[in-house]
């Protein structure tokens, strides 16, 4: 779970229920976090067939990731009232900056030896996709709430409790020319923020729309959307990661 979330929860900001919610989904946090594939993009071991793999595979999630924001701002028409209001300020701040970080993670795989056409074009097996088709389809259908704990909450948390791990590594960065690192490493570096509040305005925002005693199923879906969430990237991973071994380890262009 990202620091700031920690600090959050150990303060009265978030009510009771809320606070049950993410701690009952940790576990599920804590696999992705932890998974095999982050240890070995940190050691730099990771063989390239698979390194490709999950940096293309996770290309959809990255790109879509600022239709997910419009999707959810859809629901937020301004002047129904002032939480609606944050939340649609929100969005609209955030929606350049998911924007940014596509153009930045293209930069990532450019510099790992995946050509554009390679990024944009792959076909991807199914199980590296289900993450992106859920995101889309909590925050088309879903509430505002369950589509910000899916994507904002869960996804954007869990990856910045990953890209610390990578960041931190000196191994995975020397995989880049000197001339390069900065480039490579700098959608990473974006996400392994230790004062990422993302995760913790969602939150915010959630608690917001559905105050201090919401009902048991409101809370349920809560729980179920951040679960998915995690359930799907975790599938992901371990899609990618069971790709055949290759002998050489990821080797940047």
């Amino acid at each position: 779970m990202p620091k700031s979330v920690d600090a959050a929860l150990a303060t009265t900001q978030f009510p009771s229920w809320l606070k049950e919610v993410v701690e009952s989904t940790r576990p599920k946090a804590q696999a992705v976090a932890e998974h095999e594939a982050w240890k070995r993009f940190a050691d730099g071991t990771i063989p390239q067939s698979r390194h490709h793999a999950l940096l293309c595979g996770f290309w959809p999630l990255i790109e879509r990731f600022p239709q997910f924001l419009a999707l959810n701002l859809l629901k937020c028409s301004y002047g129904s009232n002032s939480n609606l209001n944050a939340a649609r300020g929100w969005l609209i701040k955030n929606l350049r900056i998911e924007q940014r970080h596509a153009e930045w993670y293209r930069d990532w795989a450019e510099c790992s030896g995946i050509p554009r056409a390679k990024l944009f074009g792959v076909q991807r097996p199914a199980a590296l996709t289900a993450i992106t088709d859920w995101c889309w389809h909590i925050c088309e259908s879903g509430t505002l709430a369950e589509g910000m704990a899916a994507t904002n909450f869960a996804i954007e948390g869990v990856t910045g409790d990953w890209s610390e791990i990578v960041w931190e590594s000196g191994e995975y960065r020397l995989l880049f020319g000197e001339g390069e690192q900065k480039k490579a490493m700098k959608w990473i570096q974006a996400h392994a923020a230790y004062d990422d509040l993302h995760p913790v305005e969602a939150l915010g925002i959630i608690y917001k729309l559905l105050g201090d005693d919401p009902s048991k199923e409101n809370i349920n879906k809560i729980r179920c959307a951040i679960e998915k969430s995690y359930d799907l990237y975790l599938l992901a991973l371990d899609q990618g990661m069971a790709l055949p071994l290759e002998e050489e380890t990821f080797q940047a262009a």
